[in-house]
């Protein structure tokens, strides 16, 4: 290596600023703005700025300050002027921030003043909409041009945020001009990592909207034109997700960039915000209304799910099936008929993650289970109500339909936990787990169902006396019944079998101690007999098919058999030392392949007797022990 000398050292002086890399061109980001100070405050400029427009255009007509033709034609002269500014500033220093900050609340006072020409001059709404169209398309039109999504999000915010203030008390009037602008400014967000502008445009008005329908009465006539404007919004999303790829792929010649799978990702999460207006709309409907509604969100969710290749698309219109699934129910039933829809509904999706892996079914379907859950916890205690014969029948259906999906949900959620395990963790001992956790659930939930299925037949049969009795036995039997089959299918050997045994065994002491505790004392007469008899019965079956395959073998021949049979023994798992039984000899039939090991002369190992006429080992242990039959 040459040593560094004066030649080699580098220079001093102004000529030793560090430079670029080569190859590298830095410029500014096109895809999140940066959070800094100067962007703050122009943010919070804006903010103020147009809300002094709100109170030029509302405040000032309260108070008779100015006619509303001097209102209309200030707050559009300052709209102009705003982005004319915003525009020369951009001119002379593309990289400042007043520029976009400017134009931006420039693009919102001028949707506000449109919006409220249509009280202030009696404007058609119509017109003022197709105006406002334009004025969008044109501000978003310069966003792209500049690369600023911070203009998009200040002129999508403003207006959104502040249109129902200046509408005139007008709710229509606002909700079409909120909905125009969410549907107008779909393209803007397709812009490679312009995610923020997605949210902005997409949440106030599914929160007004929602919000509007929902406080609403079914019998207001302000209900149809609601409804019919949820609907338009519910079908942005479906249309964007078939408009984003090609037109995206369009808009590059425009200076866009192509669209990546993030964007596509992000855009599928509007599905399921921008559907809960509608899906508000049907459950506050009545009958027919309800079920068209609710019809037609199931049938567009539907088809989107079978056809969407992408995993966030599949997941939103997962959630979306089910909210369309779930409207009718809530707008035509009530009581146990509701809960029993509910419950359909998580089983079917858990049937669905089972016949085609989707995990967005399993994920939707754990969350909906609550539902069942907290309502199946709450119909435990006893309820002293007269009902009929059929209405308890529901219930029994009712609470069996929720146990098993709780259930099935706990087991599902095993198996897939149970795939997920990587070493060092044992998959089988996870898997378990969640089996004794689907167990106790299932003995715990069980007192409803089977209460109200005594309840039934007390009522067909017309005796009613002995039906709580009845239950409380029944379901002590019940739950001995469901422990003693878990215990018989953990009888293996592993970790996984074991910890099944453990919580079993746990189980059933519950139960013994309800059995000795609780029903001793409430229960009584023949009820009393048929629960002790049936628990004892159970525990002697399992303990008779415990001692045929887990039993500890009486010797070394014993054991060799039991493992043969059972899997597993004592003798396989129980280290032999040198020179025992149970390592000198082999079961009959059985070759013996281990090597030969080396003894000292005169040890135990130095000369073995011959098994079944083999020969005998060598003196020193150096020979080979011949197996049987050679």
């Amino acid at each position: 290596m040459p040593p560094v000398g004066p030649a080699l050292a580098p220079p001093v002086g102004p000529s030793a600023a560090p430079s670029a890399s080569p190859g590298v061109t830095e410029r500014p980001s096109r895809r999140l703005p940066r959070v800094t100070g100067a962007v703050v405050i122009g943010a919070v400029g804006a903010a103020v700025l147009l809300a002094g427009v709100v109170m030029l255009l509302v405040l000032a007509a309260q108070h008779g300050y100015f006619g509303p033709l001097a209102r209309v034609i200030a707050c559009g002269v300052l709209a102009v002027a705003l982005v004319t500014v915003g525009l020369i500033i951009h001119r002379k220093d593309p990289g400042n921030v007043g520029s976009p900050v400017l134009a931006g609340a420039g693009l919102a006072a001028g949707y506000l003043d449109i919006t409220a020409m249509t009280w202030l001059l009696g404007t058609p709404v119509r017109a003022a909409m197709g105006v406002a169209a334009v004025l969008t398309l044109a501000g978003l039109g310069l966003a792209w041009w500049w690369g600023a999504q911070l203009i998009a999000v200040i002129a999508t915010v403003g207006a959104l945020v502040l249109v129902p203030f200046v509408s005139g008390d007008d709710l229509l009037t606002a909700t079409a001009f909120l909905i125009l602008l969410t549907a107008v400014s779909t393209p803007a967000s397709w812009r490679r990592g312009w995610h923020v502008l997605l949210g902005c445009r997409v949440l106030p008005t599914v929160i007004y909207l929602t919000t509007l329908i929902l406080a609403a009465s079914p019998t207001d006539s302000r209900m149809p034109l609601l409804r019919v404007g949820a609907a338009v919004l519910a079908a942005i999303p479906f249309l964007d997700w078939w408009l984003l790829r090609p037109m995206a792929a369009r808009l590059v010649r425009l200076g866009g960039e192509a669209v990546d799978p993030a964007t596509v990702r992000a855009h599928a999460l509007t599905v399921v915000p921008l559907t809960l207006p509608l899906w508000a709309a049907a459950i506050s409907s009545p009958g027919w209304v309800a079920a068209l509604l609710a019809t037609a969100l199931l049938v567009v969710s539907l088809v989107h799910w079978v056809v969407a290749k992408d995993l966030v698309m599949v997941a939103g219109c997962t959630v979306v099936t089910v909210l369309a699934g779930l409207a009718l129910p809530i707008a035509l039933l009530e009581g146990d008929a509701l809960w029993l829809s509910v419950a359909l509904l998580c089983l079917a999706l858990l049937d669905v993650h089972r016949r085609t892996g989707q995990v967005s079914a399993l994920w939707v379907a754990v969350v909906f289970a609550t539902i069942p859950l907290v309502h199946a916890i709450t119909a435990l205690p006893d309820q002293q109500t007269t009902r009929s014969a059929a209405e308890r029948a529901l219930e029994a259906l009712t609470g069996l339909a929720e146990t098993a999906t709780v259930v099935a949900v706990l087991l599902m959620l095993g198996k897939v936990a149970a795939e997920s395990t990587r070493p060092p963790a044992n998959p089988s001992a996870v898997r378990s787990g969640w089996i004794v956790a689907a167990t106790t659930a299932a003995c715990l939930l069980l007192k409803g169902p089977v209460t109200a299925v005594t309840d039934t037949i007390a009522l067909l049969i017309g005796y009613q006396d002995g039906a709580a009795p009845l239950g409380r036995g029944l379901t002590t039997v019940c739950a001995a019944v469901i422990v003693t089959v878990l215990l018989m299918k953990s009888r293996g050997a592993g970790r996984g079998a074991a910890i099944r045994r453990v919580g079993g065994y746990v189980l059933m002491g519950l139960i013994l101690i309800k059995l000795c505790l609780i029903d001793l004392e409430y229960l009584d007469g023949v009820v009393r007999v048929i629960a002790f008899i049936g628990v004892g019965l159970l525990m002697l079956t399992l303990a008779t098919a415990y001692s045929r395959t887990i039993a500890s073998p009486s010797g070394p021949d014993q054991e060799a058999t039991d493992s043969d049979a059972a899997g597993v023994g004592a003798h396989d798992l129980a280290p032999h030392p040198a020179g025992s039984a149970g390592s000198a000899t082999s079961a009959p039939g059985r070759p013996d392949r281990r090597p030969p090991r080396p003894g000292p002369t005169g040890g135990p190992d130095a000369a073995r007797p011959p098994v079944d006429g083999g020969a005998a080992g060598p003196p020193g242990g150096g020979g080979s022990w011949a197996p049987p039959g050679t």
